[in-house]
């Protein structure tokens, strides 16, 4: 009887080969019973494939190893795998054996012969121990399968990281206590003779002055507290001159705690240091020209505001003593484009700043509704002599909003203004408009002028270009304030949209962040009115005040003098800084002091920073105001610090001056 191997488990399966049927069916009866698989053989051939097969235990009768039987046997045993050691029982017949035949069976391995008459505990026991024998040897077996595929796997990885290294042309070291190991590589990068023993100290020895003794410091306390190395250093290279270096290591402390090895990697970064030196030097190369503009505009500025000054305000003197209409209109024509002069000035200027990241802004808080009249009053006047309506409709705004209110200002005209420019007839809306969900007010600009297309809005606020040349010819402009307004609108935490049909018109949105308004009102505009040009305002209560004037332009004296002392006041000239501090010095001396001072900010000698620092010390307390035509770099801020109170921009408006030395003087 032959039962059929079961391939799912072979290792828990004997092979037993009976010397007859009946032996068959009782060894079968004594392992079944036992709850051992069995599988019978009927000759020594099959016995030798059910052992190749991968059965745990063979049984076979002593009298069925004949030559050719126990031959057979012996190759199957002998072609074993070098883990394998086959458990063979070889059940003995009634007849001795010879020692010689003895020591024939036992050179087959791992054999036990079984004597007559067989024990069945004996012999079922010792099936079992067999077995448990043979999964023993299979244990083993995936132990070392598992170890092999792991070194295979770590021979696999130690060939990808020498690739590795070789492509990033990596040097290695290796450190135990017995020994220190240098990769190839880690010679060449330190210019190392490959014949010399490695030796910390040896590089140390090549590592830069300024570098050594981090260097040494980080290697010592990684070995000793076991934290990792990670440095990047320069080295002397006996043939390559000064390198970087970037060493990353690991330290693998042992139960004791101590350090017990420490590996890592290092590499050349010496392009990398050199591309960021160079671009250090681009940078510090452009960060100097950025200054020279800064400085070049600022002195332009100066230069070509303060002759503005005197060109205005003689202007304005000659228009004064015109008597005829001709003359008049000539005294407006040259006002109207010095004044245009001006407009272009101002806007490079502040394009200038606002690319050298220097534009400052002065977040206060103010009302929204005095913004408004105040652009209406300019604008509505405008709208007025170009014979086209102007229109505000306002929805209920807060009381109070925290911004710029000089930068809000000046969109809120370059909008309203190329309204009025690119409209010939019919009319120009201004619509506020408070978003609360966003904290943000919007202020609408409408005209019924000629509208641009998709393609003319695409260049809309890029600076120094207009949508048609043509434009430029007819309207004239720079095409530089819309691209000021934008960048303003979004520095005040807003944005400007446009929308515009050809001949239809066009409608701009400004959007600015209202900044913490909490618990302010909402309060009501004039919600929908047409502008009508008021009367102008009486120039004011004589004034009845000293002042002194600080400048070194002549011409500006005169216009300013000429001003004053016609307004009432009384006044005192100085031709520069020092001059002007050596007249208060002695003023405050015979206590007869000027009641507010003007001062010019760039003079020879002494300039007005200087000087106004050196009269707040002298202990003059009353109001400075600053003459400034230092657009870049003298604004507010500066002046205010040099001791001022308050500040003009050349060219001087006359109102202006006159309303801020009337409001100084009084407070």
């Amino acid at each position: 009887m032959t039962t059929r191997l079961r391939a799912e488990n072979p290792i828990e399966t004997v092979a037993v080969l009976a010397p007859t049927p009946s032996d068959s069916r009782i060894c079968d009866e004594i392992l079944q019973s036992a709850e051992i698989e069995v599988a019978f053989c009927r000759d020594i051939g099959e016995l030798c494939r059910a052992i190749d097969a991968g059965v745990g235990v063979g049984v076979a009768p002593e009298a069925w190893l004949n030559a050719a039987g126990f031959k057979q046997l012996q190759r199957t045993l002998a072609n074993q795998p070098d883990w394998s050691e086959f458990p063979l029982l070889v059940l003995l017949g009634k007849a001795a054996l010879s020692s010689q035949r003895v020591e024939q069976l036992l050179s087959l391995g791992n054999v036990t012969l079984v004597p007559c008459p067989i024990r069945i505990a004996v012999f079922v026991s010792t099936v079992r121990a067999r077995l448990r024998d043979r999964q023993r040897q299979c244990a083993v077996r995936d132990l070392i399968d598992e170890r092999r595929r792991a070194a295979e796997g770590a021979a696999i990885d130690s060939r990808r990281l020498q690739m590795a290294l070789q492509a990033g042309q990596m040097g290695v070291w290796e450190w135990s206590e017995r020994e220190l190991y240098w990769s190839p590589r880690f010679f060449e990068l330190f210019g190392f003779d490959s014949e010399l023993a490695p030796d910390p100290e040896r590089c140390f020895e090549r590592v830069h002055d300024d570098d050594r003794d981090e260097l040494v410091d980080r290697w010592e306390r990684s070995l000793a507290d076991g934290v990792d190395l990670e440095m990047e250093f320069r080295i002397l290279h006996p043939r390559l001159g000064q390198r970087w270096l970037s060493a990353i290591g690991e330290p693998v402390r042992g139960k004791s705690g101590r350090t017990i090895r420490h590996s890592g990697v290092i590499w050349d970064v010496t392009p990398r240091h050199d591309a960021e030196a160079s671009l250090r030097e681009a940078r510090e190369q452009a960060e100097l020209a950025n200054r020279s503009k800064s400085e070049f505009l600022a002195n332009m500025s100066h230069e070509i505001r303060t002759p503005m000054t005197a060109i205005l305000g003689y202007v304005d003197l000659i228009g004064e003593s015109a008597t005829n209409a001709e003359a008049q209109q000539h005294v407006a024509t040259v006002r109207r484009n010095g004044l245009y002069l001006l407009e272009i000035i101002n806007d490079i200027l502040d394009l200038s700043k606002i690319e050298a990241d220097k534009i400052e802004l002065f977040a206060e808080p103010f009302s929204p509704i005095s913004v408004v009249e105040d652009v209406r009053s300019v604008m509505g006047v405008r709208a007025a002599e170009s014979g086209i309506k102007f229109e505000l409709d306002c929805s209920d705004v807060p009381e109070v909003i925290v911004s710029d209110l000089k930068r809000l200002k000046q969109i809120l005209i370059n909008l309203i203004g190329n309204a009025i420019k690119f409209t010939d007839r019919g009319v120009v809306t201004l619509s506020v408009r408070y978003d609360k969900s966003t904290n943000r007010i919007e202020f609408q600009v409408a005209d019924t002028g000629i509208g641009m297309t998709k393609r003319q809005i695409h260049q809309l606020f890029k600076p120094f270009t207009q949508v048609d040349s043509s434009v430029s010819r007819r309207f004239e402009g720079t095409g530089l304030g819309l691209a000021i307004s934008q960048r303003l609108a979004g520095l005040m935490g807003g944005d400007i949209a446009v929308r515009s049909e050809p001949g239809v018109g066009s409608c701009f949105t400004a959007t600015i962040d209202c900044g913490d308004i909490a618990g302010a009102r909402l309060i009501p505009l004039d919600r929908s009115s047409e502008y009508e040009p008021q009367p102008l305002a009486s120039e004011g209560a004589p004034l009845a005040c000293s002042v002194l004037i600080v400048d070194d332009r002549r011409e500006i004296r005169f216009l300013a003098t000429r001003l004053l002392g016609k307004a009432g006041a009384k006044i005192t000239e100085a031709e520069d800084g020092q001059q002007a501090v050596e007249m208060v010095q002695e003023m405050l001396r015979n206590d007869r002091i000027v009641d507010i001072i003007l001062l010019d900010m760039q003079m020879p000698r002494l300039d007005g920073y200087r000087t106004a620092d050196q009269l707040r010390r002298l202990g003059y307390n009353g109001p400075i105001v600053a003459l400034t035509a230092d657009a870049m770099q003298g604004d507010m801020s500066r002046c205010i610090k040099a001791g001022c109170d308050d500040y003009l921009s050349k060219p001087i408006d006359n109102g202006l001056l006159l309303e801020k030395v009337r409001r100084l003087v009084a407070s």
